[in-house]
């Protein structure tokens, strides 16, 4: 399995394939928490999630959250996330480098557990179902991600009433129909799911006894076995038997081994189901060393759990990639297993109009030009059409351009153009009113005005 890197995100900015700040991709997650935490990135356990937008194939949406600092009581203090934000990442601006169109829009506003944000595909094999647990409850929200839109969120009871906010793991099993939640202190939650509705059902708890600060699970290939992570031990659980704690089976025991250079323990923490079969499992403290479990889809010792034997290029701390099953496809024989679309070219269409983020803005602003302008004028005038931009923005064989928003409450943005067959690029533009081929105008809202 190959592919290209795009842009990646360690929860405090978002970073392209050249590993330089994308354009716009700053100031993610704003809290004292993130400030904390600026230099090394956030340590939340699957508290970034990143999907198609599905109605053009050079966006993408990131699902995030960061940590706040709450006093519930006098003196008593909890670190919660209190809102799930989401972002949207444009892959054609800057010069196909990348840039966030807007970012740290709230979509969930409530206290929730700290991390375990994950999705799954619709029986449709085209939208996404996300779920995040609230905080001290048995509530589990739910989004859709459709071509036209985020839809929820939802809201279901199920499961067991959680009341602390630690970190853990939620995992879907391969193939969609099982959802697992294990959370520190708060043990296993095994649920079944509907991939047409986003409901779960079929609630099983198991309680471990063990003296693990820190959890992990993943499910193999073929959606049988479930795999825990309990700091020193791993267990592996058959999700078909009739009574599955009864299944319960210790596959590994922490061997002892210190990573020599920080001297930390191996232990098991979260893991993950690769492309290729695999389970890997983060050691959670700081080392370079991943471990692996070579035949996920055997049962017991077969399975070929290998302690430290994948060495990273350099450490790695407390998260893992969250990637969901990005290869489901449709649940066939349910009765949304099927679509009817027409949004082939929708990408193809949207390249050439005017797209200015972000927007409402407080500083930087930027804007994509239409791919077939080779030169024109913008002009920023305020709303009863007097001009407010100092000097002329002539554009010339690029497509992006920036400026600094002015304190108006409200401007509009005029782009006047007229397209250049290739061949002419040193042709001239003559700006006035009698010979301009087309105009765009654009309506922008400036935050934290000073004056009106």
């Amino acid at each position: 399995m190959s592919g290209q890197l795009l842009f990646y995100t360690n929860g405090v900015s978002v970073v392209n394939r050249y590993n330089l700040l994308m354009l716009n991709g700053d100031s993610l997650n704003p809290s004292d928490y993130t400030d904390t935490w600026r230099n090394d990135g956030l340590k939340i356990q699957q508290g970034d999630l990143i999907l198609p937008a599905l109605y053009d194939s050079a966006v993408y949406y990131l699902f995030h959250e960061t940590v706040y600092t709450m006093e519930i009581s006098f003196g008593n203090y909890i670190y919660q996330p209190t809102e799930l934000y989401y972002t949207k990442v444009d892959m054609r601006l800057d010069s196909g480098k990348g840039a966030v169109v807007f970012k740290n829009i709230p979509i969930i506003s409530d206290t929730l557990l700290y991390g375990g944000v994950t999705a799954c595909k619709h029986a449709n094999g085209r939208d996404w179902w996300i779920i995040c647990h609230r905080y001290n409850s048995d509530i589990w929200y739910t989004l859709l991600l459709t071509p036209y839109g985020i839809n929820g969120p939802y809201i279901q009871h199920a499961g067991q009433f959680i009341p602390s906010g630690g970190g853990g793991q939620s995992v879907f099993s391969a193939d969609g129909t099982k959802f697992i939640r294990h959370q520190i202190n708060n043990n296993l939650d095994i649920f079944d799911f509907d991939r047409c509705n986003g409901l779960l059902s079929n609630y099983n708890h198991i309680a471990f006894f063990d003296s693990s600060g820190a959890v992990g699970a993943a499910i193999s290939p073929n959606s049988r076995y479930l795999y825990i992570s309990e700091n020193p031990h791993v267990y592996q659980l058959d999700l078909q038997a009739p009574n599955v704690l009864n299944s319960l089976d210790t596959i590994a025991t922490l061997d002892g081994f210190y990573d020599p250079s920080p001297p930390f323990y191996t232990s098991f923490y979260l893991s993950h189901l690769a492309n290729d079969g695999k389970i890997y499992i983060i050691t959670g403290n700081g080392t370079q060393w991943l471990h692996v479990i070579n035949h996920p889809d055997s049962a017991g010792m077969a399975c070929d759990l290998q302690q430290h034997s994948f060495k990273l290029p350099t450490v790695n701390g407390t998260t893992i990639p969250n990637y969901p099953n990005f290869f489901l496809g449709a649940q066939g024989g349910t009765v949304c297993d099927s679509l009817i679309t027409s949004n082939s070219n929708v990408s193809a269409r949207r390249s050439n109009s005017l797209l200015v983020f972000p927007n409402p803005c407080h500083g930087l602003v930027y804007a994509q030009i239409p791919e077939d302008l080779m030169e024109a004028k913008l002009e920023i005038r305020n709303s009863i059409g007097q001009l407010i931009s100092a000097p002329e923005i002539f554009i010339k064989m690029v497509n992006t351009i920036r400026w600094t928003c002015q304190f108006f409450h409200q401007v509009y943005l005029f782009l006047w153009f007229k397209p250049i067959r290739k061949g002419l690029s040193n042709a001239s533009l003559k700006i006035n009113s009698n010979n301009l081929s087309r105009s765009i105008l654009k309506y922008l809202i400036i935050e934290n005005s000073n004056s009106s």
